[in-house]
């Protein structure tokens, strides 16, 4: 698959040879819509992180004559920011439960420590000071953090950083991309 940018418009100009390039199926049943490469899909990914926050999203697919009188048709627009659309969806899905499966963990976690943190206190306070009473305190003290390790680690380096979040704003911005397909090849070699 050959992809060139069109700096002067900003388009993501895509030739190609034929749609197997772009997409994985084709076929037109209703439990199997056009579903991107891996490849192609992050390529979009990648150009549309290039583009100004502010400009449209304009994909612009240069197929040859034979492939857009295809029987029967396949909406290779539809199909595209079906297809983003779908995955920002589940980008939104896995987010919300990451954050939900954070806030179960971080309430066990601090009521274990709050109740760790306690049974130390009452230990030092009313056993008395030995090794063993030392051990057993500590031994507390090192659970009761040990049970919020895991939800501090997931708040500050998965749900703090941004990059999720920008993956979804990227796949919002492709979805409601302008999709145009062109019959009229661009100039250059067109892969096969």
């Amino acid at each position: 698959m050959t992809m060139l940018v069109e700096k002067k418009s900003g388009a993501i100009d895509v030739r190609l040879s034929h749609l197997s390039q772009l997409f994985e199926s084709v076929d037109p049943s209703p439990f199997c819509e056009g579903r991107l490469t891996s490849g192609a899909e992050e390529y979009f990914l990648r150009r549309v992180k290039e583009q100004p926050l502010d400009q449209p999203v304009r994909i612009v697919i240069h197929l040859p004559a034979k492939e857009m009188t295809r029987s029967p048709p396949f909406d290779v627009a539809a199909a595209l920011t079906e297809h983003f659309a779908a995955c920002a969806a589940g980008e939104s899905k896995r987010i919300r439960e990451a954050i939900r499966t954070w806030r179960q963990a971080a309430l066990i976690g601090f009521v274990v420590l709050s109740i760790c943190l306690f049974l130390a206190w009452h230990i030092s306070n009313n056993l008395p000071p030995r090794p063993m009473t030392r051990i057993l305190q500590e031994s507390f003290v090192i659970l009761g953090w040990v049970s919020v390790w895991k939800p501090i680690e997931t708040f500050l380096y998965e749900l703090l950083p941004p990059g999720r979040q920008r993956r979804q704003h990227l796949l919002l911005r492709l979805s409601s991309a302008e999709v145009v397909v062109s019959g009229a090849p661009i100039p250059g070699r067109t892969c096969g």
